[in-house]
């Protein structure tokens, strides 16, 4: 073998060695770096009541349809709210921004920490701290939500999907599969009797 061989083939060993270290590096971060998920759900709450009932967990999940639940006995709760389920599944504690509705074309709804609630943990501002392995709720003014969603969008079915804005700028959406679908004119889960 030929010095110019031998130096070709250290040169690639070398080149081979170090994209390995590099990928690894890489890998490594994702897995030990902080992973978030957020769920959304279906609420009904008293203003009275700080647990809110998830109507989601209740029903048949098989349907994110709005329609499917319609007319169920809610009576008693005078709220219906989008809850927000977020958890850190990562290793790394992550800072999180007060959850967002998310439509089909990729506008963001809701998140005035004013106008969202957080359940069974106190938020100054609209930032707060998730330790690995924690999860929060926050519910959102479902209604007002649909609404100015309706205004920019009038006459279409609406699809809700869950946002959160992370502390280090990166938006981290619900899977498509935990997208809730409001049909045409329903503005309420409790059924108006037919007069």
């Amino acid at each position: 073998m030929t010095d110019t061989a031998a130096a070709f083939v250290v040169a690639a060993l070398s080149l081979a060695v170090s994209v390995v270290s590099l990928s690894w590096q890489v890998v490594s971060h994702f897995l030990s770096g902080a992973r978030v998920r957020c769920e959304l759900s279906i609420a009904i709450h008293d203003d009275e009541d700080p647990i809110p009932s998830i109507v989601s967990e209740v029903v048949d999940r098989s349907t994110t349809d709005l329609q499917r639940i319609q007319g169920a006995d809610f009576e008693t709760y005078v709220h219906d709210a989008f809850s927000v389920v977020v958890r850190n599944t990562g290793r790394e504690p992550v800072s999180v921004g007060v959850p967002y509705i998310s439509d089909r074309r990729r506008s963001y709804w809701g998140g005035a920490p004013s106008r969202v609630r957080a359940i069974d943990f106190a938020m100054t501002g609209s930032i707060c701290r998730l330790e690995p392995g924690e999860a929060k709720t926050w519910l959102l003014p479902m209604w007002e939500i649909v609404g100015k969603m309706r205004a920019t969008r009038p006459g279409e079915a609406l699809r809700c999907r869950a946002v959160i804005l992370l502390g280090t700028g990166r938006w981290v959406k619900g899977r498509r599969t935990n997208t809730w679908h409001v049909p045409v004119g329903m503005t309420s889960l409790r059924q108006i009797p037919p007069p």
